[in-house]
């Protein structure tokens, strides 16, 4: 009980809560439980870059992932959601082992038609159609999912954080309007905030943030379509930013990532097609040190005047605030020739705003061909290949000649290829 008194929610949702804890005897808590479980491994092979494991010129095992996911009815209409999962994409990297989600849910409002309920604790993020299944591999669409919209290089920050929801829905016939609003404090993962910005971040911590969906249609057959708006914020100290004019100082700072994503998808029977849009605007609020900068930067010293000095800081603090300007976008096709098979094509397309399109290092445009086979409701066996154009999903602490190879401007593996073979088992 004492838990849930300190938890940021608020104080009717509250209230139920410890009503219910209170007045409920011993033997009637616990009564339903569902534990599941999945398994996966894949094999990865690609040309001229590591791409989610050690698989330049390499076929590599690298990528594994586990987990285990509870779902229980704790008492009467309250219920607990929870998974762990343990992941690896290369020994770079390392294992990721986390509480994915963990949360309590409760029916807050019914009527004949419409729901709202109420959630607390660390709730997955409903970030487009698929941010919320991206984590189990027989409900993605791929071995991996399309890395313009659910990047890899931001998965754990992006897929969950701690805070309250409140999730309304009403259906209409065949169609269902749905509205989300999450408040919460954003998971921290340092490696992450790296891989993004390429900053040196030290002292991260998570601000709060707000996410604000809005959907309507039906998930099963005919259209439906949603607008996504996430925006998590971070404190954070920064040294160096720029290794460019050495070290740059810049302590009590903070960013938000800004995310709008707009979601169509129609669906039938043996077919379904996809398409998400997001532009995503990275946006630091750097607290310069200047003075403790000029005495670290020899760069900065070796300027005749302070005149000089202060041309470079203003061109500085203009490059880091428009250090992140991205959109977006995949179409995605899926046949299912029968229960069992099913293929898919994908055009993924990510790009810096601003750019030049002769950089490499600022888009990664990716066509994605695949099928899978599902010999019975427990197994799935998926390949795909991929024709890709760019680096810039690529992650940075697998490919650590990315920028060396930038700075001279060798861009002859600019194009390169990926095939991939995911073996899962759930149950």
């Amino acid at each position: 009980m004492k838990i849930l008194k300190h938890l940021p929610l608020s104080s009717s949702f509250a209230a139920i809560l410890l009503s219910a804890c209170s007045s409920a005897n011993a033997d009637e808590w616990f009564k339903q439980q569902q534990l599941e479980g999945y398994v996966s491994q894949s094999i990865i092979y690609s040309s001229n870059h590591n791409f989610m494991s050690r698989s330049d010129d390499a076929a590599s095992l690298d990528m594994w992932e586990a987990g285990a996911v509870l779902n229980s009815h704790v008492y009467e209409q309250l219920s607990f959601s929870g998974q762990l999962q343990g992941r690896q994409i290369s020994q770079v990297s390392g294992n990721d082992i986390s509480i994915n989600y963990a949360f309590l849910s409760r029916p807050l409002y019914t009527d004949e038609t419409s729901v709202l309920t109420g959630r607390i604790g660390r709730i997955r993020s409903s970030f487009g159609f698929y941010n919320e299944t991206r984590d189990f591999p027989h409900t993605r669409t791929g071995v991996l999912m399309p890395q313009s919209i659910y990047y890899d290089q931001t998965r754990n920050s992006f897929y969950s954080a701690d805070g309250i929801e409140l999730h309304w829905s009403k259906s209409l016939g065949e169609n269902t309007l749905g509205f989300q609003l999450f408040y919460s404090k954003p998971v921290v993962d340092i490696n992450e905030a790296q891989e993004a910005a390429g900053l040196g971040p030290s002292n991260l911590k998570g601000d709060k943030s707000l996410l604000a969906k809005i959907s309507f249609g039906s998930e099963f057959e005919g259209w439906r379509a949603a607008i996504t708006y996430y925006r998590p914020e971070y404190t954070i100290d920064l040294n160096p930013i720029d290794p460019t004019i050495g070290q740059i100082y810049a302590d009590n700072s903070s960013f938000y990532s800004e995310n709008i994503v707009s979601s169509l998808e129609y669906n039938q029977f043996d077919w379904s097609v996809t398409a998400e849009y997001s532009r995503h605007h990275f946006n630091p609020s750097v607290n310069l040190d200047w003075d403790r900068t000029v005495t670290n930067s020899l760069f900065l010293q070796a300027l005749p005047n302070d005149t000089a000095r202060e041309g470079v800081r203003q061109a500085t603090v203009e490059q880091i605030k428009y250090l992140g300007y991205e959109e977006s976008f995949y179409l995605q096709g899926i046949y299912r020739w029968c229960e069992n098979f099913e293929s898919y094509l994908r055009y993924d397309y990510n790009t810096v705003r601003g750019s030049s399109w002769a950089n490499p290092a600022s888009h990664f445009v990716d066509i994605n061909v695949g099928h899978s086979w599902r010999p019975d409701s427990n197994w799935l066996v998926r390949g795909e290949l991929h024709y890709i154009d760019g680096w810039s999903r690529l992650l940075n602490r697998d490919n650590q000649d990315l920028l060396t190879r930038h700075e001279n401007g060798e861009y002859n593996k600019r194009y390169w290829t990926a095939a991939m073979l995911q073996i899962a088992y759930r149950w």
